[in-house]
């Protein structure tokens, strides 16, 4: 069975991604199983016929019981009776332990995850803008929903109404062998079911996709709430979740309700059809046997035939309600999965080759939205092995410009270039795997310290990350660590987002990270805001050998910090309107100037004390 097993990851997902169109969507995740599917096609049609045959058997067994010299019956019909037994009893049985064994050993296990497999690696390389206009719950909903509910789909059009349709057929042409009046009655059925699907589904449809889309957003809020819970503690759960949550539980009740009004009514119409059909059969049937047109025997063939159409018929019913339901999520989680990437990498550029690490931003335009622009025409040399600070009030545009650089957006006009090449032209993972950066929002996985840490350098040995938690101050606290699992140290497990873990903490094992990443350009975006003076003083020393021989940009509202740069740039207003160092920037008494000193009066101003009156 080995012809089935599609490699879930190791095998790279298609070099395209996928259409935006329904049906190019299932062919986009289906195509490279079709050898399964047409498996299954070929289980569904046998089944169907075998299970047909389970009437005829009936109708030969009637016709052998009833006749008057029984052993010569017996030794007439005995070859027709035991090849429909083996058939019922031994082919029959098989051929549905085949099936099963497709759909739960490779179809459903393998062929689900290679399809979640194919999601997630389109979505976590989406732009980093993608992210930010979405909730992260509601994006992993969808990768883990769209596929299953794509292959339910998928399994369900064979297991189902392509079985209903064999069988049908099956039994059609059994019965227009018998008499081509009993046909009647089971091709008004099929003609009555199709109409009532067309005139069914359209609603069912509408009201699958809007249960679908309540669903993901009551699972969003949920993640929401579970994602923010130290905010849920502090103001409250009443003031944080309870009215969110309640609202979109009752919008997807409300949803769901209406979605299963819909199939009550379609089953109540499909049980109204089945009825007719038997109702319809038998009274042919009869009317038949009484003007000696056909046998007993058909008509006990017919009758175990139709009622099994009408039961199919119900099941099919339900799975083509499912299916509807499945569609809806399907085409909700399009908009993810096949949503177009605003920053596509190119697998084939070249990785960056930073020889020396300078930097040339050339006239750069960049804006969010249809906002003015962040920064208009902005140029900037950074020479290599530079070490430049950047302040600025909020806004001014100093994040942007790392995000520039880093490639979490792309310039909107201009160039950047890294040693004079245009960082456009390279591989956007290529490009910061060479760039090192310690930012203030620490992000941590819920996995072990070690894993944490290997981001900088997966291939980092046990004596390396020793000697950058040493350096960064970082390993006695990372010794004492532990989970409730009992694992210490780097083995243990520091919860969502490092929760475990103070602010400076965390920011300690950033450093660690940037440290292991050896880097050949630095970016420090208040990379010590969290630490205390004394830990921010010890791991100074650090950060010396660490920046010495690289290019450094530094962000950081505490000027002290930047006071041994090579050059600060003051922006305003996405425009350098002061630079040069520490000493030049004081002399020439602007905003820098007024910057540092607000700082450094705070810094002195003592606090009155508690028995001292107030003036």
């Amino acid at each position: 069975m080995m012809l089935f097993r599609h490699p879930v990851i190791t095998a790279p997902p298609p070099s395209s991604g996928p259409p935006a169109s329904l049906p190019g969507f299932f062919r986009y995740f289906l195509a490279e199983h079709r050898t399964i599917f047409v498996w299954l096609f070929l289980c569904g049609l046998s089944v169907a016929c075998a299970d047909a045959l389970v009437a005829v058997f009936i109708g030969k067994m009637v016709g052998f019981v009833g006749q008057a010299d029984r052993w010569a019956a017996w030794h007439e019909r005995w070859p027709a009776l035991l090849a429909l037994l083996l058939v019922i009893g031994v082919v029959r049985p098989f051929l549905i332990w085949l099936d099963l064994f497709l759909r739960n050993s490779f179809l459903i296990p393998g062929v689900t995850s290679r399809m979640r497999w194919i999601s997630y690696w389109r979505v976590v390389r989406q732009s980093w803008n993608f992210f930010q206009g979405d909730s992260p719950g509601r994006l992993a909903h969808w990768v883990m929903q769209t596929p299953g509910a794509l292959r339910e789909v998928a399994e369900a059009s064979i297991r189902a109404v392509w079985y209903l349709s064999m069988y049908g057929l099956t039994s059609v042409v059994l019965l227009a062998n018998a008499d081509w009046r009993l046909t009647v009655p089971i091709l008004a059925w099929f003609a009555g079911f199709v109409l009532l699907l067309r005139s069914s589904v359209p609603q069912l449809r509408g009201r699958a996709d809007d249960n679908a889309d309540k669903y993901s957003r009551l699972m969003a809020e949920l993640v929401d709430g579970y994602g923010n819970i130290l905010t849920v503690k502090l103001f409250g759960v009443a003031a944080t979740m309870d009215g969110p949550v309640r609202k979109a539980l009752l919008a997807h009740d409300d949803a769901q309700a209406r979605h299963m009004k819909s199939v009550t009514g379609f089953m109540t119409w499909l049980t109204l059809l089945n009825t007719g059909l038997l109702l319809g059969t038998a009274a042919i049937g009869g009317f038949l046997w009484l003007h000696e047109t056909v046998s007993a025997e058909a008509v006990a063939m017919a009758l175990p035939l139709v009622w099994q159409v009408a039961n199919t018929g119900g099941w099919v019913a339900w799975e083509v309600s499912g299916i509807y339901q499945n569609l809806g999520e399907v085409r909700q989680g399009m908009g993810v999965i096949a949503a177009p990437t605003a920053m596509p990498d190119d697998d084939a550029a070249p990785a960056l080759d930073p020889r020396f690490g300078g930097i040339t931003f050339d006239r750069v335009t960049f804006g969010y939205g249809n906002q003015p622009p962040v920064l208009q025409d902005f140029s900037l040399d950074i020479a290599p092995g530079e070490k430049l600070g950047i302040v600025g009030r909020s806004g001014a545009g100093k994040s942007t410009l790392i995000a520039l650089l880093l490639r979490l957006a792309d310039v909107q006009g201009g160039q950047i270039r890294i040693d004079g090449q245009d960082i456009r032209a390279v591989s956007a993972e290529g490009l910061r795997a060479r760039i090192g950066v310690v930012t203030q929002d620490v992000s941590l996985f819920h996995r072990s310290i070690r894993d944490n840490l290997l981001c900088g350098r997966p291939q980092a040995t046990d004596s390396e990350l020793e000697d950058a938690l040493r350096r960064a101050q970082a390993a006695s606290f990372v010794a004492s660590v532990s989970d409730e699992e009992g694992r210490r140290g780097l083995d243990a497990v520091v919860g969502e987002r490092g929760g475990k873990l103070s602010g400076g903490q965390r920011q300690r094992l950033m450093l660690v990270r940037a440290l292991l990443k050896d880097a050949p350009i630095i970016i420090l975006d208040e990379a010590t805001s969290a630490l205390d003076s004394e830990t921010e003083q010890a791991i100074a020393v650090e950060l010396t050998t660490l920046l010495a021989d690289r290019t450094v940009i530094s962000i950081a509202h505490r000027l002290s910090a930047l006071a041994m740069m090579d050059r600060i740039l003051v922006i305003h207003d996405g425009g350098v309107v002061e630079q040069g160092t520490h000493d030049d920037l004081l002399r020439q008494n602007g905003l820098y100037a007024k910057l540092w000193r607000q700082q450094t009066a705070e810094s002195n101003h003592v606090a009155p004390s508690i028995n001292q009156p107030i003036e």
